[in-house]
Order: C-alpha cells, then sequence, then structure tokens
C-alpha cells in the first residue's frame, strides 16, 4: 500500500506530490535526461486540510532520511535550531528537511516577513543548493512568508490544499462514516453539501461529534439529527435546543404564527423568506434553514451550496434576491418593516454594488476609472444601485407570492423543528406546486 493511499480526494494534488516524490526516489532517471529535481516543495492552505498528511506521505514514498523543524522555543535558540536541522540534513544527504507549519516560524502578523527566522531559512536552502537536501513546508498564511523565500529556486514547487468540495468532500465523508454506526441511508453527498468549504479536520469532528451525541442518548445508530445538532454546534456554534413553542398541528401552528407581536414568529418568516426565494431560484441550493439561538440572541441562518450548475451572474443575483426574501417576507406576511434586516441589506447593497461598478452589469457608464472617479460619478453609481437593489426586492416578493404554499410549510416546519436540512426541504418541495419566477 502507497503512503498516498492514505489521502483520500484530492486526485490532481496526489498526482503532483506522487511526481516529486519519484523525483527524489528515483533521480538517476531524470539524470539520464540532463534534468534537475526539485529543490523544494510548499504546501499551503488553511489549517486542518490535510497539508501534514500530504507532507509525510512524500517522506515515507521518498525513502529518505528526514529532519524535523518546527518552531518549539524561543528565538535565538530557534534560529540556532534551524541552521542545526540543515547542517544534519546535508551531512546525512540525500535527506529532506521538514518546515512544519514555517509561517508560525516568526512572531505573528503579515508586517514582517524579514524576520530573522525567515532570513535564517532563505540563508540555509541557499548553503544546501548543491547538495541532495530537499526543503518540504508546510504554510498556512502564505503572505507571512517574504516573496524572496517562496520563489522558484528555493521552492520550486508550491501547491495549494484547499477545502474539500464536490466529490473530494463526498469521499472524505465517507470514509469517515465508514468507522461510525451511521443508520442506514444517511447519504455523504447532502452532509458534503451541508459541510460544503470545510477543512477535513472540522467534517471528521462534526461526525465525532454526532456520535457523541448519539452515545449520551444512548441511541442504537447515529442519525441526520445527531449530525445536524453536531454541525450546529461546531462549525455554528449553536447549541441546539430541541424545545418549541409551536409544537401544535400544522393548521394551529401555522395560526399561531401569524402573530406578528410573536418575535420567534418573525424570526421564523424571515428565514423561510430567505429559504423559499434561494429555493425556488436555485433548487437544491439552501442546506440549512435555522431559527435557533445565537448567544442568547433570537436569530437564525440560511446556508447554502453552490454546485456550479448555473452562471456566476445568475447565481450573483439570486443571492442579492435570496438575501432580500427574510424582509420582503416580513412584509408579505405581516405587513410590517423587517427591523433585523440590516444586515441583509448590507449584503444585497454590496453585491449590487460589485456587479454595477465593477462588472459593470448596467453599463459601462457607471465604472469607476482614473478619468471618471468623481462625485457626480457616485452620485450616479449610489442612485443605480439603490434602484436595482429595488427592482430585486420585488422580484423576491413575487417570487413568494407564487409560492406562497411552500413558503407557508417551510414556516411551520421551521416552527416545529427549529433547524431544516436539504433533506427536509426538499420533501416539503415535493408536496407543493412549486411557480418558477425569470430573473
Amino acid at each position: 500500500m502507497s503512503a498516498f493511499d492514505k489521502i483520500i480526494g484530492y486526485a490532481s494534488v496526489k498526482k503532483e506530490l506522487k511526481q516529486i516524490s519519484d523525483t527524489l526516489k528515483n533521480r538517476e532517471a531524470y539524470d539520464k535526461l540532463g534534468v534537475s529535481a526539485p529543490k523544494g516543495l510548499l504546501l499551503y492552505g488553511e489549517p486542518g486540510v490535510g497539508k501534514s498528511l500530504m507532507a509525510i506521505a512524500v517522506i515515507q514514498e521518498s525513502g529518505r532520511k528526514v529532519f524535523c523543524c518546527r518552531k518549539d522555543s524561543p528565538n535565538g535558540d530557534f534560529i540556532k535550531k534551524i541552521k542545526a536541522t540543515f547542517d544534519e540534513a546535508m551531512q546525512n544527504a540525500p535527506s529532506i528537511v521538514y518546515l512544519d507549519d514555517m509561517d508560525k516560524f516568526a512572531n505573528g502578523d503579515e508586517r514582517h516577513p524579514d524576520a530573522e527566522e525567515y532570513v535564517t531559512v532563505q540563508s540555509c536552502i541557499d548553503e544546501a543548493k548543491d547538495t541532495q537536501v530537499f526543503v518540504l513546508a508546510t504554510v498556512n498564511n502564505m503572505r507571512c512568508l517574504p516573496v524572496s523565500l517562496r520563489r522558484a529556486g528555493r521552492f520550486d514547487r508550491t501547491i495549494r490544499v484547499a477545502a474539500p468540495h464536490g466529490e473530494d468532500a463526498v469521499k472524505i465523508i465517507a470514509y469517515y462514516l465508514k468507522s461510525k454506526r451511521f443508520v442506514d441511508g444517511v447519504d455523504p453527498a447532502v452532509i458534503a453539501k451541508i459541510m460544503d468549504g470545510r477543512s477535513c479536520a472540522e467534517l471528521e469532528t462534526v461526525i465525532n461529534e454526532a456520535g457523541l451525541y448519539a452515545g449520551y442518548e444512548r441511541a442504537e445508530s447515529i442519525t441526520m439529527d445527531h449530525f445536524l445538532k453536531a454541525c450546529l454546534r461546531t462549525v455554528f456554534h449553536i447549541v441546539y435546543d430541541d424545545r418549541s413553542d409551536f409544537e401544535d398541528e400544522p393548521d394551529d401552528c401555522s395560526r399561531r404564527l401569524s402573530d406578528p407581536d410573536h418575535t420567534i414568529s418573525q424570526v421564523i418568516y424571515h428565514e423561510a423568506g430567505h429559504a423559499v426565494v434561494s429555493e425556488v431560484l436555485c433548487p437544491e441550493s439552501v442546506t440549512l434553514v435555522s431559527a435557533c439561538c445565537t448567544s442568547g440572541d433570537v436569530g437564525g441562518f440560511t446556508s447554502y451550496y453552490n454546485d456550479n450548475s448555473k452562471t456566476s451572474l445568475y447565481w450573483e443575483k439570486s443571492r442579492i434576491i435570496g438575501s432580500l426574501g427574510g424582509i420582503a417576507a416580513i412584509e408579505q406576511k405581516f405587513g410590517i418593516s423587517d427591523l433585523g434586516c440590516e444586515r441583509d441589506l448590507d449584503q444585497a447593497f454590496d453585491r449590487v454594488r460589485d456587479l454595477i461598478v465593477q462588472t459593470c452589469t448596467s453599463g459601462f457608464r457607471f465604472h469607476n476609472n482614473n478619468y471618471s472617479n468623481s462625485e457626480r460619478l457616485m452620485s450616479e453609481q449610489e442612485q443605480a444601485v439603490a434602484a436595482e437593489v429595488e427592482k430585486y426586492y420585488r422580484k423576491a416578493k413575487e417570487i413568494l407570492s407564487a409560492n406562497w404554499e411552500f413558503f407557508e410549510k417551510i414556516a411551520v416546519a421551521l416552527a416545529q423543528k427549529k433547524l431544516l436540512s436539504t433533506v427536509d426541504i426538499q420533501k416539503i418541495k415535493s408536496e407543493c406546486k412549486i411557480i418558477p419566477v425569470a430573473v
């Protein structure tokens, strides 16, 4: 079994890693061609995406001795350790120097690229240039490193390791589920949509956390409800409370929800508005809808998944209209203004401004440039943005009016459960007649 088999997904990254490992293990094949092996490899990406696992796979497959260096001592002593690590590697060449979390070698922020630690690493790499010492480093934040350190000749290969997405996420989740006793029928693809953009470490933690909920309940197996509670707790930092003020039959629940003075009712319809508008415009894009409280405050959220089946412009417009769906829902349902809509309005205005000013969707005359960046242009831009937001708001209300049954059923279900997954939403949607609305 290859060390690379331990890496789930990431086919394109693994292909590059295997090639680099081969240059280290079978150097004679490349010497015949008159080419030199890469001097270094830099793996970068957010924490928890598997950079260390990939680095270890390269080390194991290369067959070389490895000398590891990570920040574990005060600055002066650490600089000596860097030099000693490279010296030992050169004495034992062919070898690998593994610089783990290199962006943490120097204190702090992105404003110290010329810190002594980075200068020392750079100097040591140059000293080892004509030896068979390969430098392998992992980095969370590339901006902390000086450009001179990460350039070709020092790190000939730089590979970004992103959070798993699409099929990669599905494969990783299926791997984690395999060792847990989940109920039959739990679909890794559904979990992948809900957890889209999250690191491998987060995926593993949430799935294990779901098992902790199940174990505490002495359940025979782990369910999607356990997973959703774990997702709320780990990803959104919300402790799920399954007590509900609306445990009535659907008809009674709907009547109680119609009270505009009930704060929870407004939260529920606000989130239902986001969900319905977004789901009508981009089917199967809504992954979670919550009316749970956040840190003691009454509120909720709606999360989304982009499967890239729509053009980027259509997706952007649908997100704008969807962000206005909560405000539209409160006006349509209760005939009052939504006092909790500031964040939604900011999001809508920012997105519309980007479309008009940066992308020129309303004409080139609104584009910022060096020759017409005037107060008059700014005034015209703001007028255009406001008019466009008004247009999108009317579209949100049109979608809700055309799909009122769907809207009411989502609100009732949300009142009773507080949290709806994409599975719940699709089930409700299948019971309603959905009227598409052109954007």
